[in-house]
């Protein structure tokens, strides 16, 4: 029997594992990637070492380094054991590895700045690649080259809806977004949209509800937007948490989706995480956290990623803290 998602049931979470970095490599986590499964979770952090854990038990894995090229965006493909990642040094190649081998497959080569956000589509081994050299690429993981350019000016994040047929380019510069069908880029955006509230800015991620109604923009800034995924209309205005400060490292996103869509948890600087339930509330509001999850002890976690197939999510900066299910 599944677990259900309420607001009972989410206030029974608790973090039951830290994992803390040795003192010489301690960095900030930017990008957090669990596999299909739900059985692995793969971290890449600023110290240029991606490490992988076992998410369905808790239990840290391995490390893999890539001290030559740098890491960021690690992001686990269809197949076991495989991700990409780009690079932040000597070249912005990104590139494919197996993780157990510890093998390159291919370098996916073009981009001429550096590749801040990679999706995997949903639907096949095809992903989409956002960079600050002002422009988005498709790639087949079977190419070394971009099956599709599509310019834009500097996009912060892409997403995926849950079909594999839209995608989703933001720009926090310009507060615009654009829906690409993925079969057609060549045709441009199918709808474009704006964020009209001038006050919320430095948005870094971007998500699909499981059910493609919302797509939700979060920040590290105390504020996330749920728009409609059809229209762009903006539907709610998530606060009440305390936003993080300025760094010069990137960010995993501060924000995520429940499993169900119904509720989405955000990360808070005062060590908390949120918890807002929008799916009952009327569109246009601005929404308070019905609940608060306490943080692990001595971490204050700024990114946050939900477990799609497993009663578990985590967080991280530069500690990793897994949170469960307890009903005792």
């Amino acid at each position: 029997m599944s677990l259900p998602v309420n607001r009972d049931t989410l206030a029974k979470y608790h973090a039951v594992k830290t994992f803390r970095l040795q003192e010489k490599e301690v960095a900030p986590v930017t990008s957090l990637s669990f596999d299909d499964r739900g059985k692995l979770l793969l971290t890449a952090s600023a110290s240029d070492n991606m490490h992988l854990y076992d998410a369905s038990s808790c239990k840290f894995v391995s490390t893999v380094g890539s001290k030559k090229y740098g890491c960021h965006a690690a992001t686990f493909t269809h197949a076991q054991n495989e991700c990409v990642y780009s690079s932040t040094m000597q070249s912005f190649d990104i590139r494919h590895l197996n993780l157990e081998t510890n093998q390159y497959i291919r370098y996916f080569t073009g981009h001429g700045a550096l590749v801040h956000d990679i999706q995997m589509s949903p639907l096949d081994n095809t992903f989409v690649s956002a960079s600050y050299d002002e422009s988005v690429r498709l790639w087949d993981l079977r190419a070394s080259k971009a099956q599709a350019i599509i310019p834009s000016l500097v996009p912060n994040c892409v997403a995926y809806d849950p079909s594999g047929l839209v995608v989703a380019l933001g720009n926090p510069e310009s507060s615009e977004l654009a829906l690409y069908n993925v079969r057609q880029l060549g045709r441009g955006p199918f709808l474009t949209a704006k964020v009209q509230d001038p006050a919320f800015k430095n948005w870094n991620k971007m998500q699909f509800s499981p059910d493609g109604r919302y797509l939700l923009l979060a920040s590290s800034y105390g504020r996330h937007l749920i728009l409609d995924a059809f229209t762009g209309e903006q539907l709610f205005d998530l606060q009440g948490t305390r936003p993080f400060p300025l760094r010069e490292f990137m960010d995993a996103g501060s924000a995520a989706f429940s499993p169900d869509g119904k509720y989405v948890l955000g990360t808070d600087y005062d060590g908390r995480i949120a918890v807002w339930h929008h799916s009952d509330a009327i569109s246009g509001r601005t929404l308070k956290p019905s609940l608060f999850i306490p943080a692990a002890p001595e971490s204050c976690p700024r990114s946050i990623a939900v477990n799609p197939k497993y009663a578990m999510f985590v967080t991280a900066d530069e500690n990793v803290d897994f949170y469960v299910y307890d009903d005792e």
